[in-house]
């Protein structure tokens, strides 16, 4: 029997789910939480396999650090209303084991927890798809780079301020053009602005 808890502030989704998934002869809802706070107590009382839990919840926190907070522990299937390409990296990268659209047929939830249960991953192909050409952000000391790139410092003034070798620094900008697949420190810039890393407009 898989034990099944429902993280949802929404009530008419909770108790929708619950209806449904409490006709299947191996699936047993152990609850339902509608904030993150008893949701940490739903999850410590219950001990489910499986957890359903939406990412925007009333509470102290959201849900996937709901799901931090429970790492290890039940596997987390994401339930959200919302398509982010960085809602699907942020549950992945935060151990989440499948992610699936509130729009989702009960048919598709049932297989996403079956699955899960027996050890696999749910992620529909579009989900998959975001995740694997998701830029991946810089590391600090690229941070550090790119933010002295935008003021217009050149490779030598950079090793200067940061207590670098020139050679680190131009390894640095060279592993960050091929990731980001840009030929110019204008064009890396542009990309950290859109992505957010760095302020634009300077």
């Amino acid at each position: 029997m898989i034990r099944l808890a429902i993280i949802e502030d929404h009530p008419a989704i909770a108790e929708g789910l619950t209806a449904l998934l409490r006709g299947e002869p191996d699936v047993t809802v152990v609850g339902t939480a509608g904030d993150s706070d008893a949701a940490d107590r739903l999850i410590a009382a219950q001990s489910p396999d499986i957890v359903l839990c939406d990412i925007r919840l009333s509470g102290t926190v959201d849900g996937l650090e709901v799901l931090a907070r429970h790492t290890p522990g039940p596997a987390f299937i994401i339930l959200s209303a919302y398509s982010y390409p960085s809602y699907y990296v942020a549950a992945v990268e935060h151990g989440a084991k499948g992610y699936l659209s509130k729009m989702a047929a009960i048919g598709q939830i049932l297989a996403a927890v079956r699955t899960v249960a027996a050890g696999g991953t749910a992620f529909p192909d579009d989900v998959r798809r975001s995740v694997r050409t998701a830029l991946r952000p810089p590391t600090p000391r690229e941070a550090q780079i790119l933010e002295l790139v935008t003021e217009g410092m050149g490779n030598a003034e950079i090793a200067e301020r940061l207590s670098l070798r020139l050679k680190t620094v131009e390894s640095q900008l060279r592993r960050m053009f091929d990731r980001y697949d840009v030929t110019s420190r204008t064009s890396l810039v542009r990309v950290a602005q859109r992505q957010g890393w760095i302020e634009g407009d300077r």
